[in-house]
Parts: structure tokens; C-alpha cells; sequence
């Protein structure tokens, strides 16, 4: 089995946070077409993800995270997981996931200390992967 393959097959649960029905249903098309089998838990709602991260159970492996959402943008949510010490954690790899190419997002984005990530939307395979092996060398498998 090729180290892609061994990737893959270590996570288990992958976690979306965007507002976008239309993107999520995008999203878990492309991760599929890629070969992930665990379970996709989508959130249109910044505060339910946080209840989600709250709850301390079935933390995600990988969590995209969208920078443009009403009410919590996706930098707020991840500055309020920070002040709360659910991120970062052992488990979770956080990518930010944004239709912006704003240097300055991705600059801010990678201030974050549990961001390993920033994937433009939409997702490909080409970019899972690259998720895949960041994820990896972040979590040493």
C-alpha cells in the first residue's frame, strides 16, 4: 500500500463548517471520487460546529473551515476554539477553505496555530491530497 493509501485510510471523520449547502454537497462529491470512506459531518452554522468541538467527542481528523460565514466568519470561530483549548488538539488537522486567494487571508489564515492549511474552493482531488500528506506529516503517520 502506497503512503496515500495509508492516509486515507487514518481518517475516519472529516468535518465541513461552511454556510454554502451547495459547496458541502461539492465537497463530499470530491472527497469521494477520491477514495475517503469515513464519515463527512457538515455544519452551516459556525456555533454548531463549536457545540460539536464543545461536546469533546468524535473530534474530526481533518476540519475545513470557511473564512466567509454570517454571523461567526471562520476566523472568528477558529480565534474562539483557540481561547477555548478545543484547537489545537492531537486529532484535528484545520484547513482553511475559502473562495478568497487574498494573500492577506492566507497569511491570517496560517496564524493560526491549528491550521496546517488553505485550500481554495472548490475542493479537487489534486487538493485533498495535498490535504492528505499535510495532514500526515502534522500528525506523524
Amino acid at each position: 500500500m502506497d503512503q496515500q493509501t495509508l492516509t486515507i485510510n487514518a481518517v475516519g471523520h472529516i468535518l465541513l463548517v461552511d454556510d454554502e449547502d451547495d459547496c458541502n454537497f461539492v465537497t463530499r462529491l470530491v472527497l469521494k471520487k477520491a477514495g475517503f470512506k469515513g464519515r463527512i459531518t457538515c455544519y452551516t452554522a459556525a456555533e454548531a460546529a463549536l457545540a460539536h468541538l464543545r461536546s469533546g467527542h468524535d473530534l474530526p481528523d481533518i476540519m475545513f473551515v470557511d473564512i466567509n460565514m454570517p454571523a461567526v466568519n471562520g476566523f472568528e470561530f477558529l480565534a474562539t476554539c483557540e481561547s477555548e483549548r478545543l484547537l489545537p488538539n492531537e486529532v484535528t488537522s484545520v484547513i482553511m477553505f475559502s473562495s478568497s486567494n487574498r494573500p492577506s487571508d492566507l497569511e491570517r489564515a496560517l496564524s493560526f496555530r491549528s491550521v496546517i492549511g488553505y485550500v481554495e474552493k472548490a475542493l479537487t482531488v489534486d487538493s485533498f491530497e495535498r490535504v492528505l500528506s499535510d495532514h500526515a506529516k502534522a500528525r506523524g503517520l
